[in-house]
């Protein structure tokens, strides 16, 4: 959990990823560490790697909700910076099956469909989740991302879709 509060909530990411590496080490099947060692993989630039964690965790512990809903969104995000928008679409989708009304999936889910060119799908898509988030802002999903072209990639797909600067 200290690996995940460096990365996630210090924006400390190469210490918390360290620390995440280490716990994965000491048991490889500690759900939780691959869980957010895929999110400090994905903000470190690393998408292969995050996406192999991500579905480690999901082959782990595939029935719990919340844990498969964060998963499969953490996956539509690297399927996204690597350009691959339809897996992308595919997971933030199943995201959306397990919690229907969980943010991180929706806004990635705007930010494919802009992405894609399905501008009205992505600001429909922003609008509706901007109700249940307001005070969100673009800044929230890009600046843990250590490679500028990953949050310049989210910024603009989540801008198009009509998130706030």
């Amino acid at each position: 959990m200290a690996g995940h509060a460096l990365s996630q909530m210090a924006g400390e990411v190469e210490e918390g990823d360290a620390l995440l590496v280490r716990a994965i080490k000491l048991d490889p099947n500690l759900v939780i560490a691959r869980h957010w060692n895929g999110w400090s993989q994905l903000w470190l630039g690393r998408g292969d790697a995050a996406i192999e964690q991500f579905s480690i965790a999901l082959r782990l512990n595939p029935l719990h909700p919340h844990g498969s809903a964060n998963a499969q969104t953490g996956l539509a995000f690297g399927h996204f910076l690597a350009d691959r928008n339809e897996d992308a679409l595919a997971c933030a989708e199943a995201a959306i099956r397990l919690i229907p009304i969980f943010p991180p999936a929706q806004f990635i889910l705007a930010a494919c469909h802009a992405a894609s060119g399905h501008v009205e799908e992505a600001r429909r898509t922003c609008a509706d989740t901007m109700k249940l988030c307001p005070n969100k802002r673009i800044n929230a999903y890009t600046w843990r991302y250590t490679r500028r072209e990953d949050a310049e990639k989210l910024t603009q797909a989540l801008r198009v879709a009509g998130m706030p600067e």
